[in-house]
């Protein structure tokens, strides 16, 4: 890479790490299109590296608000949702799945809008779960499901538990991708390089979390929930 272009790759993951230590999640629905048409070769390793480093940030600043009981039920789901994402992947046409599950994100944020409350019963959290995972897989957007059950929350809950979570699915991603070799050390390097600008997005988050949490952030997380159904449609329509 160029000096500017990693200028410009550390200034998009400023602004989604900022925007996911804000609501909880949401930093690769900014960044990763945007990194991408930078240099391809910065997606999905080295922005995933970049990634884990802000949810493990994340994760410990709000660790007195996680959810620790869902978190138990959400990962019984995502585990073996990730592996069906994975068989489906390899069985189903990529637009098609695309197409389905940016409908359905559509179809859950609109229900979400409209319904008062839901209650997180182990079979709620588990099959939000099992979707984020099959998502996350197919289309790597995985945190609206989650973000979904947990709107209702106060912002350190949501950011807490969502953040824990994807620690866990971070690290799963990371030995995946080495597995297969796609995580050698030059993307190491790569993610490295982009690291200061997720750093930099969560220290802005400092001054940012208190315009969004309270009325605001139910808005928010249904707003990118939102967004990331149409960017998924979009990828698969193009």
């Amino acid at each position: 890479m160029t000096g500017w272009e990693v200028l410009a790759a550390t200034l998009v993951m400023a602004i989604g790490g900022a925007l996911q230590a804000s609501i909880g999640f949401g930093s690769l629905l900014v960044a990763a299109p945007v990194v991408a048409l930078i240099d391809i070769d910065l997606v999905p390793a080295p922005t995933a590296v970049a990634g884990t480093a802000l949810v493990l940030l994340i994760a410990y600043r709000e660790r007195r608000g996680v959810d620790r009981q869902g978190i138990g039920w959400v990962l019984a789901g995502r585990v073996p949702g990730t592996l069906v994402g994975g068989a489906a992947v390899g069985l189903l046409p990529e637009t098609g799945l695309q197409i389905v599950f940016g409908v359905l994100l559509l179809v859950a944020v609109g229900i979400s809008a409209r319904t008062t409350h839901l209650e997180r019963t182990p079979a709620v959290l588990a099959s939000a779960g099992l979707l984020s995972g099959v998502m996350g897989t197919a289309t790597s957007v995985g945190g609206p499901p989650i973000a979904l059950v947990y709107q209702r929350e106060e912002g350190p809950v949501i950011r807490g538990t969502l953040s824990a979570i994807f620690v866990v699915g971070s690290i799963l991603t990371l030995v995946t991708l080495a597995a297969v070799g796609e995580l050698g050390a030059d993307e190491w390097v790569a993610g490295l390089v982009m690291t200061p600008g997720i750093v930099l997005g969560f220290l802005v988050s400092r001054w940012t979390i208190p315009h969004v949490d309270g009325r605001a952030l139910r808005p928010a997380v249904l707003g990118v929930s939102g967004a990331a159904a149409l960017v998924v449609l979009v990828e698969a329509l193009v």
